[in-house]
């Protein structure tokens, strides 16, 4: 990014959410055979974070070649492609499951409505930016807690799978608050203002909005 003299700013945040948005979505599509992932095992973790990385890179030079050539800003440019891309697994997608998707998604907005009411109110204890890295988070945890609590399935991961095992699913919640809570403080505390920070958050976000995605749309489908 460095050598591309591209920013970590809004704009490339634009141009990174429909490939983010993809990865997920991308994944449970796999989980159930279905269109180009069905049954491949480079669809599989870790290979998927290298496709789809590949797949965001290359287009993300493409989108530098356009602007420089045409003056077209590349975050256009990665977001049309991104959205052929969304377009595509939209086409394979075929909703069996409504209850899960309304269960989930009404669990997030009860979140979302909480951490940016919190923004609103104490702007300096919870910023606008961490208000919605936090929502993409309990996205996830909502996916999994109604995963586990009606539809059978369980945890993969050590620690949460420990926990849950403990406490039962709605550990999640305030698990997913105070991890992420924690790193949001160590990054604003230690870290100036700049690429870095924002590049670190991304990754957040994208550890948050594309597990929740995956998660969401496995049990939907």
């Amino acid at each position: 990014l460095i050598k591309l003299n591209i920013k970590i700013v809004m704009n490339f945040f634009y141009a990174l959410l429909p490939f983010i948005i993809y990865g997920g979505w991308m994944r449970a599509l796999r989980d159930h055979g279905l269109g180009i992932y069905s049954d491949n095992w480079w669809w599989c973790s870790p290979f998927t974070y290298i496709i789809v990385f590949s797949i965001t890179i290359g287009s993300l030079l493409l989108a530098i070649f356009l602007e420089k050539t045409y003056n077209i800003s590349y975050h256009k440019t990665m977001i049309g492609i991104g959205s052929l891309l969304l377009l595509y697994n939209l086409s394979l997608t075929h909703i069996s499951n409504w209850m899960a998707i309304l269960t989930v998604l009404s669990l997030a907005v009860i979140w979302v409505i909480l951490f940016f009411g919190i923004h609103k109110l104490k702007p300096k204890i919870l910023s606008l930016q961490n208000a919605g890295l936090l929502s993409a988070h309990l996205l996830d945890a909502s996916a999994t807690f109604t995963a586990l609590t009606y539809f059978g399935y369980y945890e993969q991961h050590v620690l949460p799978s420990f926990l849950i095992e403990i406490f039962g699913p709605w550990i999640m919640f305030p698990l997913k608050i105070v991890v992420v809570s924690t790193v949001l403080y160590l990054i604003d505390t230690n870290m100036e203002k700049g690429n870095m920070r924002n590049l670190l958050k991304i990754i957040i976000l994208i550890l948050g909005l594309a597990l929740g995605i995956r998660d969401m749309l496995t049990i939907a489908l």
